[in-house]
């Protein structure tokens, strides 16, 4: 697989690796201010042209005792392919050349209204990371709800993977927190094979378009691509803590239930594979409301897992265990009860 540089790069890091024309500043910066984890996502561009085929230890030989006049048996390594899937996402800003005029900075007015597009293409690409499911909508690529599927199951499984937040809500008001390990033969972001890393902009310039009613005018138009997907290398690079109840947390919970629902995110974060391993990032991706709970937990008079650095001039950071806290609002509140494994 062809890996950009050394190692997996970061949209900030590929920002610095193309012709600085000024538009891909623009859209690299939009899309780290959007979305917390564009900032945090490596990329790879894949072995195919429509995504990326990984080839996954199944299995490890077991040795076998030597004796004195007896041999041994020979055994194998079994392996198996994933192939994951980049979507084509694609959208176009158009402007009145009317309103163009009117504004004292025509560039600034222009970028105003490309940014509102570039977001959208961050909380799709977000939305996708986490919830995506080529299986229910060939629009979407595999995320990380549709890999981490089920609670429990035998140790190098992704079921393995996975710990209960406590007793699932039955009305579908439940939320999960991820660790996220990001890295070359972790958990990347992919492109197509010879093909652009991020969010492509074309400046379209003036053209004749049309509104509601089909009444035509001219407009200035930019046109936005991102061929996107998404790979896990290693399951054990991930872990999450599922069937989170969200009502819990406007309720008041007990020291009990507190301190229960933190020893299952520290035997998630465990269950990580090399989690000081240079070569990957890994960070908590959690939903508004698990956010709060590690912030009020700062002052439970029992923890010593979350702690907080207070940078000037910054918002400041959480940490479960020296593992950054961050808040993604594509993780919802809303999901159904994920199954147990029997």
């Amino acid at each position: 697989m062809a890996t950009l540089g050394a190692q997996s790069l970061t949209l900030a890091d590929w920002k610095k690796r193309v012709a600085p024309d000024g538009s891909i500043d623009f859209i690299i910066e939009a899309l780290e201010n959007s979305n917390p984890i564009i900032q945090d996502i490596v990329w790879k561009e894949g072995n195919l042209p429509t995504g990326n085929r990984t080839t996954v230890r199944a299995s490890i030989p077991t040795p076998s005792v030597r004796r004195i006049n007896q041999g041994v048996n020979r055994h194998k390594s079994t392996t198996r392919q994933v192939q994951d899937t980049c979507i084509i996402l694609e959208d176009r800003s158009v402007v009145d050349i009317e309103a163009i005029a009117l504004a004292p900075d025509k560039e600034q007015f222009r970028r105003s209204e490309d940014a509102a597009f570039v977001a959208g293409f961050s909380d799709a690409v977000a939305s996708n990371i986490f919830y995506g499911n080529t299986e229910d909508t060939l629009d979407q690529f595999n995320g990380l709800s549709m890999r981490y599927s089920v609670v429990g199951g035998d140790k190098n499984t992704a079921g393995y993977q996975v710990l209960a937040g406590g007793t699932a809500n039955t009305d579908a008001k439940n939320t999960s927190a991820w660790f996220v390990g990001w890295g070359s033969h972790a958990t990347t972001g992919i492109f197509p094979k010879a093909s652009q890393a991020g969010l492509k902009m074309r400046d379209l310039g003036e053209m004749t378009v049309t509104d509601a009613e089909g009444r035509e005018y001219q407009a200035l138009a930019t046109l936005f691509t991102w061929k996107v997907g998404m790979a896990v290398q290693d399951i054990r690079a991930n872990a999450a803590v599922r069937n989170i109840d969200a009502t819990q947390f406007t309720k008041t919970m007990t020291s009990t239930a507190k301190a229960d629902l933190v020893a299952q995110f520290i035997k998630a974060k465990n269950r990580v594979r090399n989690l000081q391993n240079r070569d990957k990032n890994v960070v908590l991706y959690v939903s508004d409301s698990v956010y709060d709970f590690f912030e009020l937990y700062l002052l439970d008079k029992n923890n010593v897992h979350v702690t907080r650095q207070d940078l000037m001039g910054e918002t400041p950071q959480l940490y479960l265990s020296g593992i950054p806290i961050k808040k993604c609002d594509a993780i919802t509140e809303t999901e159904a009860a994920v199954d147990v494994a029997s």
